[in-house]
């Protein structure tokens, strides 16, 4: 079973538009700083995990770096320093390797509500499906993934959205892209 990659774009989004509040709290020098940007890795690293990237192990990388201090005999003094140091140095690198993990998945779901838009158009220009407004949103959904899958012509874009996407992404997909208006007699 394919997990979501709408999901997996909406949280990674999520985690990046975290990030400028973190950098803001080291920029003010906030001693909870440090502390919030191993809650983010580790959060980071979790969903990557979850989703089988390897971009999680980068991240760890990243972690290990700030863990470097503490095992390093000439730190003992100023270890706090050379932590934050470690942390201001790898901000820009970490939110980056983020980046590079959602950028493929972005741009895969990007294609499918491309795709997504231009089936639905023409089923509203086949006038096919009429939506009288007093059913269930999920069974219009439902409907129109049917007749996609199964009309001849529609057929090869059903395909390639199911190469891309679980079908559970694809309904989800189509519920965000339909406009109710075209499907209205």
């Amino acid at each position: 079973m394919q997990k979501s990659t709408v999901h997996l774009v909406a949280q990674l989004k999520q985690l990046l538009l975290s990030y400028p509040a973190m950098v803001a709290l080291f920029e003010v020098k906030q001693p909870t700083a440090l502390t919030e940007l191993m809650s983010w890795l580790n959060r980071a690293e979790e969903l990557l995990s979850s989703y089988g990237l390897v971009s999680a192990a980068e991240l760890a990388g990243y972690r290990s770096k700030l863990l470097l201090p503490v095992y390093h005999d000439d730190y003992r003094g100023s270890l706090r320093k050379q932590q934050l140091k470690q942390a201001v140095e790898m901000l820009y690198p970490v939110q980056s390797c983020l980046q590079q993990a959602l950028l493929p998945f972005e741009q895969k779901l990007e294609q499918s509500r491309e795709l997504a838009r231009h089936l639905l158009s023409i089923i509203a220009q086949s006038k096919a499906v009429h939506y009288d407004g007093s059913g269930q949103l999920d069974g219009l959904v439902m409907q129109l993934w049917l007749l996609i899958g199964q009309h001849d012509q529609l057929k090869s874009g059903a395909v390639q959205l199911r190469t891309w996407l679980s079908q559970q992404d694809i309904l989800l997909l189509l519920a965000e892209e339909i406009n109710l208006a075209d499907f209205q007699a």
